[in-house]
Formats: structure tokens, sequence, C-alpha cells
């Protein structure tokens, strides 16, 4: 009899998550495995070979035949230093629960490719690939929507499956997984990952990823860095700006951070594709010696023509039919209706803030400290800054014009229905979080791809990397809603979804028309996005940024504490607070103040902010917190 120390696949509470087993059999350091935990049957990795221990150890159930890989224990000690994070947080994340014993055999539906189609690229898109595949170092591609961003992508696939390697590729969302694994697979096999899968389908292509011998493109969201990728020759962030490739329970990081180290690990190439690349990663690209590469032609040039129409929501003239759609949209969309042609309407859901605001004119309450929208709390009748926790007394008169202010709480969830009177027999789908499975997006693509349904509404799902050809019409319903978020990346996020948004027409499929309604028709980040102009947005941004001590310039950190009542949670957040600044570790702080969503499923959230210059400040600083308490590092957000 054997015996050998495993780390196993568990919840975060028990730590170190490596406990003794025994075997009969002799088994491989690293080697995977099945073992009993308690009723339940959990994944494990092997670690060492030890003595009889003084107690009854359990037997390892079974192996799964296949080992780490020296890249991915690499990329395990990477991730484990990088975020700080416990062993339980580590072999949770690498060894999910879903996997189970499958044949290394075992298949997958439809990871071939079968057609084999032209792919030319233009001169401009040569010129691009030509950089990408000349740069050793991480590199971002900035290509304007329509500029064929995805046709560079296939050929570097290509050829890193021609050269013997595999490929990772990266998208952000579910609802794309057609569009793009479609396209893919005209031209090589690729084997697709994500959660709608069941446990039994993630299994069998965990198991043929680990086991596979020739080169395999791997696609998927976040969740396929951490399949064991063997080879790895590129990995590819498609829709990098997004936010949902930051995670945010258990291990909070940043999907762009870990594909870099995974990239790391394997010496492969990294490579993050946007239109409007995120400002920070960007810039550490960038300071680490990478590059960017701009592609700034449509892949399909024609005679078709996209017009802009900026609606000012304060001119009651141009809403005379409905208030939230203007006259001229309500037109464009009738006309679309009769020639078959699609509108959609995009709602921002982010805008749900309580703010302060002056109708009248642009005027809004900002916080002196940050420049950020402060929220309005009706428990104490105060505005509270969410990123500082400065406070300060609601104004009714606005300063600038002299007219009443209003506390606003923006968006509209009645919106299908209003259209629904306008168009009664108008086909019209929403899109968003709220949507069940089978009335998804991903699985109305065809139906919504072939004209199917005539309107769309939905939220920023519906902005990221569509082309639908039967698309004529655009309306981003307020245009300004998520640059009066308290946060301080709301300009980023506005400037990144309005450029997607309307980037969604104009592709060559015809004439299109875009409909910008919103309260700020002058404001610069609105008119930066509508021009496409992202170098004057990140020049602006990363000036703003470092005169308020956010990143790129600085790291940050949220540290969130949950508790049962808000005493409890204000206590262990002013505690933490003060050891934090008596120890010598180089970090400021801010807090504490209750979290923007102060209260969820029965808890009460505190939280405190670090920033410093040194990311491993950060990382000390975190260690000096209570364990339970949730922590973010790299926050996307401060909200």
């Amino acid at each position: 009899m054997r015996y050998y120390e495993i780390g196993v696949g568990v919840e975060r509470h028990w730590k170190s998550a490596v406990f003794t087993y025994s075997s009969e059999s002799p088994l491989a350091v690293y080697e995977f495995v099945r073992v009993p935990f308690g009723k339940l049957k959990k994944p494990g990795i092997v670690l060492r070979e030890v003595k009889k221990p003084t107690f009854v150890a359990k037997p390892v159930m079974s192996s799964f035949g296949v080992a780490a890989e020296k890249e991915t224990l690499d990329f395990m000690r990477w991730f484990k230093e990088f975020y700080g994070i416990q062993n339980s947080q580590l072999y949770g994340q690498l060894l999910p629960s879903f996997i189970g014993n499958h044949s290394d055999q075992a298949q997958h539906t439809d990871d071939r490719g079968h057609e084999k189609p032209d792919n030319t690229l233009s001169p401009a898109q040569q010129k691009a690939f030509g950089a990408i595949v000349k740069s050793d170092t991480p590199t971002i591609l900035r290509g304007i929507t329509g500029a064929g961003k995805t046709r560079i992508y296939i050929e570097l696939i290509k050829k890193t499956i021609d050269g013997g390697k595999n490929v990772l590729f990266l998208y952000p969302e579910i609802s794309l997984t057609t569009q793009l694994t479609e396209e893919i697979r005209k031209h090589v096999p690729a084997l697709v990952f994500h959660s709608n899968m069941t446990n039994k389908e993630r299994s069998e292509l965990w198991h043929k990823v680990a086991a596979a011998e020739e080169p395999t493109v791997v696609a998927g969201p976040r969740s396929a860095l951490f399949l064991p990728h063997k080879n790895l020759g590129i990995v590819i962030v498609d829709e990098a700006h997004e936010q949902s490739y930051k995670q945010d329970n258990d291990v909070r990081y940043s999907g762009l951070l870990v594909a870099g180290g995974l990239a790391k690990a394997h010496s492969a190439k990294l490579l993050l594709g946007s239109a409007t690349p995120p400002v920070n990663e960007t810039e550490l690209v960038l300071k680490n010696g990478g590059t960017i590469v701009e592609l700034t032609e449509k892949a399909i040039t024609s005679d078709y023509s996209r017009n802009v129409h900026i609606s000012d929501l304060k001119d009651a003239d141009q809403f005379k039919k409905h208030p939230l759609l203007s006259d001229k949209l309500i037109e464009s969309m009738g006309k679309n209706i009769k020639a078959n042609k699609q509108t959609l309407l995009f709602i921002n859901r982010r805008g749900t803030a309580k703010l302060l605001l002056c109708e009248a004119c642009e005027w809004q309450s900002e916080c002196e400290h940050c420049d950020l929208p402060m929220t309005y709390h009706h428990d104490t009748h105060q505005m509270i800054c969410h990123t500082c926790g400065n406070k300060a007394q609601p104004m009714t008169m606005c300063p600038d014009c002299g007219e009443k202010t209003a506390i606003r709480s923006l968006g509209s969830k009645a919106l299908v229905e209003e259209v629904k009177k306008l168009f009664p027999a108008a086909t019209i789908a929403r899109f968003d979080s709220d949507n069940a499975k089978s009335d998804s997006f991903a699985e109305r693509y065809s139906e919504v791809h072939s004209g199917g349904v005539d309107i769309l509404i939905g939220t920023q799902q519906l902005a990221k990397g569509l082309d639908l050809p039967k698309l004529k019409t655009v309306a981003v319903l307020q245009a300004d809603l998520s640059l009066h978020f308290p946060d301080y990346s709301s300009n980023e996020r506005t400037f990144q979804l309005l450029s997607q948004v309307i980037g969604r027409v104009g592709r060559g499929h015809g004439d299109a028309e875009v409909y910008v309604q919103t309260y700020q028709p002058n404001n610069p980040v609105i008119q930066q996005a509508i021009d496409e102009d992202w170098t004057t947005f990140r020049k602006n941004e990363l000036k703003e940024r470092s005169v308020h001590r956010f990143p790129p310039d600085y790291f940050i950190a949220k540290l969130l504490f949950r508790e049962k009542t808000y005493e409890k949670a204000q206590a262990a957040a002013e505690e933490t607070a003060k050891k934090i600044q008596k120890s010598s570790i180089e970090v400021a702080v801010d807090g504490p103040l209750p979290s923007f969503y102060g209260k969820r499923g029965g808890y009460y959230y505190v939280q405190i902010h670090l920033k410093s210059k040194k990311r491993s400040a950060l990382l000390s600083a975190c260690k000096l917190a209570p364990a339970a308490t949730i922590q973010d590092l790299d926050a996307a957000t401060l909200l």
C-alpha cells in the first residue's frame, strides 16, 4: 500500500485542501485522480508520496490517466502567488467538480472543420497580421468595429496549428458561441467549452484537452483558462474590453491578467483584441514591452452610409410621440418593419443609481475629491461618494442655472410593453441576463440572424461582437446613463458601450441609421465614441485617472466585509483599516464606507479601498484582513 498527499478541489473554508489518501497502485506525481471526500467524490492532483499516516487513509477511487504538464504547474504557482490565495481556492479553480472518469477517446460534438473557405486578407489586415506574427511580446490589436479582426484571428489560429501548437481562443459571452465557433470551424477543428454544457459534456471536453495529441483549438469564456492546456502557441482574447472577463466570486481574478499569466507559462503569444481596448490593461502591456497594432479600415468597403442622429432628451419637441423614443427613431422603426429590416434598442442596465440631477441643464452632484457622481441615500437623506466615502447634503436648487433638482433612478424595465403598444404586429425579443436558457440569444441566434425578429431590445450582451446582416437601425436610448454611475470606470464603460453598440451597424450590409439619445449631447466622451476616436479618449482618461490616483498609475484593491448586521460589518472594516494604516505597508486606505449594494441576501456589506504604486503592497495589506474578508485585487469597479 502506498500513501499520497493529494490536493483536492474543495470549498474555500478547507484552506489547505491537501489530504492523505492510500493507493494499492503507484501514482505519478501531479497525476489527476478521483477521491472520496465525505459523501462526495472529488477530483484531485497527486502532490507527493508520503509515509503511512497514523490514521486510516481513504483509498483513491481512480486515476484519470493523465498528469498535469509542466506548463500547468507553472501556471498554478503563478496564479496562487499573483492573487495570494489559499490552496483550496487554487485547487477549486483548477479541479472543478464536474470532472469525472472518461476515456480519452470521449467525443465532443462537431469539433472538426468542415469547410475550406477563402479567407484572403485585405492589405490592411495583412499588415496587422504580419506585425502580430513578428512581435514576441504581448500585443493589443485595436481594430475599429467592422475591421475584420476575426479574419486575423483565424489566420493566426491556422498558422499556430500548422506549427504544431495549440490555441486558446477566449470570447466574453455565451451569446457569441454560435457566431464565433461556426466561423472558426469553417477553417480548423475546434473544441467549445462553456457553462451551458452539461457536466458530462464539460468533463468529456476536459479529458479531451488533457489527452490531446494533435494540435487543438479550444474556444470558450474565461473559465476555459483553467482547462489542462498543453503546448499553447497563442492565447487570443476577443472583445478584451468586456467586463465579463472579470470574475466576481470566490477568487476575483481578471481574465485578461490571468490570460497573460497562462501565456507566459507556455511561452505563448498573447493577443488582446478590441475596438476599444481597456485603458488599464493596455498600459500594463505597454509598460511590459508590449505593442499596439492598429486596424483602422473597414473589412468590407462599400458606398453604404451610416448616419448618426443625436437627440437631446431635454428637448420635448423631439419626443412628441413617446417620452423614451424620439419621433425620428419611431419613424425609422416603422420603415424597417415594412422593409423586413431590424432595429436594436439598447438600454444600459447599469443605470440603477439614485442621482441628484438638474434636468434643465447638464449639472449633477459630484464628489469634490473624486469628480465622480454621488449617490442619494434616502434613509439618511445624504449624497455619498462610493469611492472615497465623502458625504454631502443634497441641493434642492441647481447651482449652475437655478432650476429645481430632481432625484432620479434611471432606466426602464417596461420598454418592451411600450414598444408593443407602438408596433403591435412586430416580432419583439428582449435579451438580457434575465432570459431563460431557452429564450437566450445563443438559443435564438439563427432566428435573429435570419431576420425572424423585427425589434431587439436588450443590455450589454447585444453590444458584443455581433454581426447581423438585416440590422439597419441602432438606438442608444440614454447614452449618458453610465456616465452618471458613481465609479472611476464610468467614462470608459460609456465610451466602450457606445462604440460597440454603434458598431453593430455600418458593417457593409446596407445603409444604416444610429440614434443616440442623451441629456448631454455635447459630452466629449459621447462625441469621441460616435467618432470612434479611441486615441483621444485614452489620452484624456489617462490624464484624469492620474490626478485621482486610479489605475493604471495606481493598483487598487477592494476589501468587502459581509455580516448579518451593518454594525458588525462596519466594525470589522474599521478594525482592518486601522491595522493596515498602522503597518509599514506603503498603501493608502479609503473608508470604511457602505457598499453600493449595501444589503444582499440578508447580509450587510461594508468595504475599504486600498491604493498603492506597488501591487505587492496590496497583497501584503490584504493578508492583514480577516480570513472571511472578500478580497478583490485588480478591482474593475469600486462599487
